[in-house]
């Protein structure tokens, strides 16, 4: 896993340092259609995605100047690569008013690269608009992102946002009146079908084969939209007709109140699907896997003679999104919501939460503001204070009789996640008179962890810093005193991700490691039923969360109704396949925060 971090940091700084280059290369150059462009010659296992990396634009634009180009290139094939100026600086005759701007804020090792393809611009200009760029690049930096703000010259003519309309070359209709589209580079039928507001099984139905096979030049018959809208979740005899997930009916209602009665269950996700993207990131898939498992705990509940009502909103990153979401009034008649992902938007959601008294759950993150004044919130990551407690149980247990040496990194900020843990964990085992080491680390090459541990002991190192960047240099030295001693490496979970550093390791984390085989295969078994794909395979399983939280939450309705908050301290919940659930408030009027922890070792 290390070696593939490496390789793929490696290629990201080559691909990063060709673009640079291949804006100096002297390629000859053509004026096509009032664009001057580079002639290149398409080398060996060269695709349009690699080539637009090379010279940092985008597949779409090289399209706009090849109009002949197909799917699949050849060795030795002449196309025109578009110049990259700055697009912003063309905007007058764009038939452009003005430039707006969006908000970026930087996730975990995030590279301006990946930023400027995320959103399709150079890197020149991101840079132009964020000077602070030039003091570095670091997680939670808020970015402007420049975009072009279109302006419809027909005055009687409303405004409609470019990316919602079909291009008219790419749409006619035919006799039958569907729309015929001709399928542009990097098109999906999930971005099709979000394009014209229609189910991708719809479009699948009218175009046998296309669920195997989508070319470039295709013509699709696309059914015109009748104003209805199918649920996620179908349960009929075609195979065709169930869901693959596709989320274009994410702004309807889902009424599922058909089943029962009996007063519906409300519930509303607050996520970032990033509608308005051209395609969806990894990041971003694992939210569509929770979203996944909470509706197919949800299908599993109707079948059982519960009604709900189910309203999905998509929050994207920023906190004015998620402040315009919150305008729809129906929010305010929810029994639960659920969401948002980010840390920034969650004192916009809690404060929503807290003036209409309505239980919400923050499902990722463990940084919740104000969640000591806030009753209505329920955090799942239970977060620092947790987590030391968990900790001292250990070291004052199970582990009682290791040596256990506080490896510390100088430098390291006092914000630092791993370092106020390391420092509150200090104090702890000082008030409980167990005995511990320090090792100062300044620089790999006069590190000698040998001299603190011990030969006749278990060792467990615990390093000052979350960040596996800073312990990198370390390692080896750690990795060669694992030969002499029994070593144990204390991980933060986020480390999970990486390349195994000694044999021997232990992490806290809320999820469980030893899942239940025949749980994880009916799982997977109905998951597939539902949604024609396969659960994801990572850990932990965001489909499994989902799934996991969804059912504690409507257990407790089903059983308490909307009183069920004065029930949760007492309620045992033992049906969770990935995490049980153990959700205590941490002082009179404040929120709940999940207490339940387990111990990784591998």
């Amino acid at each position: 896993m290390k070696k593939q971090l490496f390789s793929l940091i490696l290629t990201g700084f080559l691909l990063t340092s060709l673009s640079m280059l291949a804006q100096n290369k002297n390629y000859p150059t053509k004026n096509i259609k009032g664009t001057k462009c580079y002639i290149y010659t398409v080398g060996a296992s060269e695709g349009l995605m690699a080539i637009g990396r090379k010279f940092d634009v985008s597949i779409i634009d090289i399209t706009k100047v090849n109009q002949d180009l197909e799917n699949e290139l050849k060795v030795g094939q002449q196309i025109f690569i578009p110049i990259n100026k700055n697009i912003f600086q063309k905007a007058e005759k764009e038939d452009v008013k003005s430039i707006e701007f969006i908000e970026h804020t930087v996730e975990k090792k995030q590279t301006l690269f990946a930023i400027s393809k995320k959103y399709d611009i150079s890197q020149d200009d991101i840079k132009k608009y964020n000077p602070q760029i030039d003091k570095g690049l670091h997680e939670g930096l808020v970015l402007k992102i420049p975009r072009l703000k279109k302006i419809n010259k027909e005055k009687d003519k409303p405004a409609v946002a470019e990316s919602k309309v079909p291009s008219k070359n790419s749409e006619i209709t035919d006799k039958k009146k569907n729309i015929i589209h001709t399928v542009q580079p990097e098109e999906t039928l999930y971005s099709i079908s979000r394009l014209y507001k229609v189910e991708v099984v719809e479009i699948i139905q009218l175009n046998p084969g296309s669920a195997n096979k989508l070319a470039i030049g295709t013509e699709l018959k696309i059914p015109t939209n009748n104003g209805t809208s199918k649920t996620l979740i179908q349960k009929e005899d075609s195979n065709i007709s169930k869901s693959s997930l596709q989320i274009n009916h994410l702004f309807d209602k889902n009424d599922y109140s058909n089943l029962s009665s009996k007063k519906s269950i409300k519930i509303a996700f607050l996520l970032p699907f990033m509608l308005n993207q051209s395609k969806i990131d990894a990041n971003n898939e694992r939210f569509l896997d929770f979203y996944a498992g909470s509706l197919m705990a949800i299908e599993e509940a109707k079948q059982k003679g519960i009604s709900f009502e189910i309203y999905t909103y998509d929050t994207e990153k920023s906190e004015e999104k998620v402040n315009e979401v919150l305008t729809n009034s129906e929010l305010k008649t929810m029994d639960l919501i659920i969401g948002p992902a980010f840390s920034n938007q969650v004192s916009i959601v809690a404060d929503f939460a807290k003036d209409n008294k309505i239980n919400t759950l923050i499902p990722f993150t463990s940084k919740v503001p104000d969640i000591e004044n806030n009753a209505y919130l329920f955090q799942f990551n239970p977060g620092a204070d947790v987590e030391l407690k968990f900790s001292k149980e250990l070291f004052t247990g199970k582990f009682k009789n290791t040596n256990i040496v506080f490896a510390e990194i100088e430098g390291i900020s006092s914000s630092d996640e791993g370092q106020i843990m390391s420092k509150s964990l200090q104090k702890t085992l000082n008030k409980e008179h167990k005995i511990f080491s320090e090792l100062k680390l300044s620089n790999s090459e006069n590190v000698d962890f040998n001299s603190v541990l011990k030969k006749e002991e278990k060792n467990i190192i615990i390093f000052n810093t979350d960040k596996y960047a800073y312990i990198n240099p370390f390692i080896p030295n750690l990795k060669s005193s694992a030969n002499d001693f029994d070593i144990v490496l204390f991980e933060q979970y986020s480390w999970r991700n990486q390349e195994k550093i000694i044999p021997q390791n232990i992490y806290i984390s809320p999820f469980t490691t030893k899942l239940n085989p025949l749980q994880i295969s009916d799982f997977n078994s109905k998951y597939k039923n539902y949604f024609c794909k396969n659960a994801s395979k990572l850990s932990p399983s965001f489909d499994l969360l989902g799934y996991d939280l969804s059912n504690y939450f409507i257990t407790l309705m089903k059983k308490y109704g909307n009183k069920f908050i004065d029930k949760v301290g007492s309620f045992n919940f033992s049906n969770g396949i990935q995490s049980q659930l153990q959700f205590e408030r941490i002082s009179n009027g404040s929120g709940f925060v999940n207490q339940k922890l387990y111990l990784g070792e591998d």
